[in-house]
Parts: structure tokens; sequence; C-alpha cells
């Protein structure tokens, strides 16, 4: 297994989809979200991100929520992270830090703070990844 880095400046918001359909492609089957801002209340900021993940929710124990990736929970993904998975500057109400995982084992950390993510490869990964035209480095910014 490699970690591979992935940065925002190489990913417009269309392009972080393509590499979440990847994730999907390569087996991944759960995500993760960080939410950060107001705590949750039933008709505050939140309530419309709840609306729209909860048939997918699925409760970790270990972990927390986790979602189910499907071609439906990323679409819901999609319109309440419009900046991509690479979030933009955090606000009031910011959803970041997404995780993807494939057979409960992590495949993707995106940190939003810094702009950079990582993806635990395989060498077929790392292959799949350049066959999409997916950037990847193989060594965090500044390293």
């Amino acid at each position: 297994m490699h970690t591979l880095w992935i940065r925002r400046e190489d990913y417009s918001p269309d392009a972080s989809w393509r590499l979440l359909d990847w994730c999907a492609t390569r087996g991944a089957d759960e995500f993760g979200l960080s939410f950060l801002g107001a705590p949750y209340l039933p008709e505050g900021d939140w309530a419309e991100v709840d609306r729209l993940l909860a048939p997918f929710r699925r409760r970790i124990a270990s972990a927390g929520d986790r979602w189910r990736l499907t071609g439906e929970s990323a679409a819901a993904l999609r319109s309440v992270m419009p900046e991509g998975l690479f979030t933009g500057e955090p606000h009031a109400r910011t959803l970041g830090d997404p995780t993807v995982y494939r057979g409960g084992t992590l495949l993707l950390a995106v940190h939003s703070a810094d702009g950079e993510g990582t993806i635990a490869a395989t060498d077929d990964d790392a292959a799949s990844l350049a066959r999409a035209g997916l950037p990847f480095h193989d060594a965090a910014r500044g390293a």
C-alpha cells in the first residue's frame, strides 16, 4: 500500500467529483464528513444537509456517522458541497474533511484546511488514477 497525495490546486470542483466517482469504481462504499459551525438544531443550519443525507446514514460505534456511498448519496453530497471535495475557506457553516472508505478501510482523506489529501493506494489503484487522468503526488507539499 502506498500513500499518494492530492492537492486542491490540481482539482476543480468537477474534477474532485470525478475523484469520488473513481473511488466508487474502486470499491468505495462509505463516506464521512466533518461539520464545522453551529451545533445541530432541528431547524438550524444543518437541517437540510441532514435531510438529504439521512437515507444513507450508518452509525459506526467507533467512528460516529458514516454514509453509504451510492450514486444517489454522491448526488446529495454534490448538492451540499458545491465547491467540491476540496471545500474553500471555512465560513459559518462548512462541510469539510471528507473521507471515503473501501470495506471499512480508509481510501481517501481530504484535509480541507490544508488543501491536501491522501489516497491509500495499491499499485493497481495508482495505475488506475493515472489512466483516469486524476493527478497525484508521491509526497506531501513541501516534503
